[in-house]
């Protein structure tokens, strides 16, 4: 089994200072990373280092709980024997560390002790190892290590005692690339102003690269991800879905008054808030393990295309009951069917449901909903025809 060992304990306490294992980063804390890094590395146990059980360290319990871990957080050194076997691995990362993931998983395949350059990481904060090389934080190791911790102080610092036995008993050392402490992409002991940049890199790297062939989503895409950087982690984190759930409501309730078009408005505002909160969404749940779709969200996602549905048939009072509901059933079983097998350029386009509603809610208003809806469906049968647009 592999086993991860935390730490919440801060190895330079400042009056005033937020410890570092707390500090927060895209919306949980540094360690809550670590712990999602842990999980992503096969960690089916996790033993945290905590000189108390105070509500940082609770919301990690239950983190690492609905992820199907289990828990157990230890004032003493020397009870994390009762918790590692010797057949265990353990995978030690260093209080205050957050590093870079891609890396670590690449580098950690096998027991290892992960390094940086001296010159640069020991400035930075990170423990020198000898002449050459400084400790990045991370190392993963045989359990019967642990053991050897009993006859210790029980105020030592467990990772990096950890550290040194796993060099002294030929654990290999394994240089990381130099570049990762320089552009701050692995820090140790970070303030929240230190990892700002940091973080605006790793939240901009979740949002999908979505051209202007798909105006409505790239914006929302767009929009979604600078909305994440005030809102994840806080009260607004569920505010665009809920915005979204507004306008969609709205627009029924603006059907049912006979005004369409601005049903279809309103719709359009529900589909580009509610792509908005996916991606605070993606950026909510990006390294968890175990993160869940918002049902709301989804349940929203599914009823966007019966509300046009629902809207476009209503903007024809004056039309036959087949044509009203003919056409908008085309139309969005057309997009669907693109959607799936047209080409990586274009389904997002038949895909935007904010550049749909765009097209339709202003020709409804001057009474061609329907006839913009049937026009929209030819073009995009057209579309089916050119091997462009296909997947295929």
């Amino acid at each position: 089994m592999r086993i991860a060992l935390l730490s919440t304990l801060d190895r330079a306490p400042k009056p005033g200072r937020t410890r570092p294992a707390f500090v927060p980063f895209a919306g949980a804390r540094v360690i809550d990373r670590q712990l999602d890094l842990a999980l992503s590395l096969g960690c089916e146990a996790v033993a945290c280092m905590a000189d108390g059980i105070g509500r940082e360290v609770i919301e990690l319990q239950h983190r690492a709980e609905r992820a199907g871990a289990k828990f157990m957080a230890l004032r003493e050194p020397a009870k994390l024997s009762g918790l590692v076997t010797a057949t265990d691995e353990i995978l030690v990362i260093a209080s205050g560390v957050l590093p870079d993931a891609q890396t670590t998983e690449r580098l950690l395949t096998k027991p290892a002790v992960i390094a940086f350059p001296a010159d640069i990481a020991v400035p930075a904060g990170f423990e020198r190892i000898d002449p050459e090389f400084a400790w990045s934080g991370v190392l993963l190791t045989r359990g019967n290590l642990v053991e050897r911790l009993v006859e210790m102080e029980p105020d030592i610092d467990v990772p990096s005692v950890l550290m040194r036995l796993a060099f002294q008993s030929g654990t290999r050392l394994v240089p990381a690339e130099r570049k990762l402490v320089d552009q701050n992409d692995w820090t140790i002991d970070a303030t929240r102003e230190g990892l700002a940049a940091r973080e605006l890199r790793w939240i901009e790297a979740q949002r999908e690269p979505v051209s202007f062939n798909a105006p409505g989503i790239a914006v929302a895409e767009r929009a979604g991800t600078r909305l994440a950087r005030d809102v994840v982690g806080g009260r607004g984190e569920n505010g665009p879905v809920v915005a979204s759930g507004v306008f969609a409501l709205s627009s029924v309730a603006a059907g049912a008054l006979s005004m369409p078009a601005v049903g279809l408005a309103l719709v359009t505002l529900a589909a580009l808030f509610s792509r908005m909160g996916r991606v605070v969404e993606r950026v909510a749940n990006k390294g968890q393990v175990a993160a869940k779709r918002s049902p709301l969200l989804k349940f929203l996602e599914a009823s966007l295309d019966i509300l046009f549905i629902l809207l476009i048939y209503l903007s024809a009072p004056d039309e036959s009951d087949l044509t009203r509901i003919f056409v908008p059933l085309v139309l969005m079983g057309l997009l669907r069917l693109g959607e799936r097998h047209g080409s990586e350029v274009w389904k997002r386009t038949y895909a935007d449901r904010i550049l749909l509603g765009f097209l339709l809610a202003p020709a409804a208003f001057f009474g061609f909903g329907v006839q913009a809806a049937a026009v929209i469906a030819l073009l995009v049968l057209l579309t089916r025809f050119f091997g462009p647009f296909r997947n295929d």
